[in-house]
C-alpha cells in the first residue's frame, strides 16, 4: 500500500497499481470520489466546474471565487492560502487570510464576500470594500482599492496612484 499505518488517518487507502484507475481516471468523473472534489470544490462557473485561479484575469472575478485571491503585486489570481488547511480548527484560526470552513464540502476557503449591493445604507460604511453611492441611496463597491501602484494603474476602473500619500484614487474627470 502507498499509505502508512494507521490507514484510517488517510483520505483513501489504495495500492500503487490502483492509482491510474481509482485516482487519475476518477478525476474526470463528477460522480467519483476525486471527481466530486474537483467539480464541487467551487461552483464559480456556470457549469459548476472550478475554474483554475490563474485563468481569472480580472480582480473582481478572482475575488468572487472562494478558492482564489487577487495579488496586486503580481497582478494575478492564485489559490487562496486557505485551501492549504485540511481541518476545521486550523482553517478557523487563520484570521490573517480570512479563512472559513465549509462543512458541507469539508474544505477551507476564504470567507464569502458579501456584495455591497446587498448591504443597507446603514451597514455600508462598516464594510471597507463598500461605499455609499453619490446620491447616498445605495451601497456600491468601492473603486480603486489597491495597496500597490502596479495594482492601481492596472485597474479597469481608471484609477491613478497618488505618490504623495501612496494611495490609489479614482481618476478625476479632468485628468489627462
Amino acid at each position: 500500500p502507498i499509505v502508512s499505518v494507521p490507514q484510517d488517518d488517510h483520505f483513501q487507502n489504495l495500492m500503487i497499481d490502483e492509482v491510474p484507475t481509482m485516482v487519475l481516471g476518477d478525476i474526470c468523473d463528477p460522480n467519483g470520489k476525486f471527481g466530486k472534489l474537483v467539480v464541487g470544490a467551487n461552483q464559480s462557473s456556470s457549469t459548476g466546474v472550478h475554474k483554475p485561479c490563474k485563468q481569472h484575469v480580472l480582480m473582481g472575478e478572482c475575488n468572487a471565487d472562494a478558492g482564489c485571491v487577487w495579488y496586486d503585486a503580481t497582478l494575478s489570481c492564485a489559490d487562496t492560502p486557505c485551501m492549504q488547511h485540511c481541518d476545521e480548527l486550523t482553517c478557523k484560526n487563520d484570521t490573517a487570510n480570512k479563512c472559513a470552513w465549509d462543512s458541507s464540502k469539508g474544505l477551507c476557503q476564504k470567507e464569502p464576500q458579501v456584495g455591497c449591493d446587498s448591504l443597507s445604507v446603514g451597514e455600508c460604511p462598516k464594510n471597507p470594500a463598500c461605499e455609499l453611492s453619490k446620491d447616498n441611496t445605495t451601497c456600491v463597491d468601492k473603486k480603486c482599492v489597491h495597496d500597490t501602484e502596479q495594482g492601481c494603474v492596472a485597474d479597469p476602473d481608471k484609477c491613478v496612484w497618488n505618490n504623495i500619500d501612496q494611495t490609489c484614487v479614482e481618476q478625476p474627470c479632468n485628468y489627462p
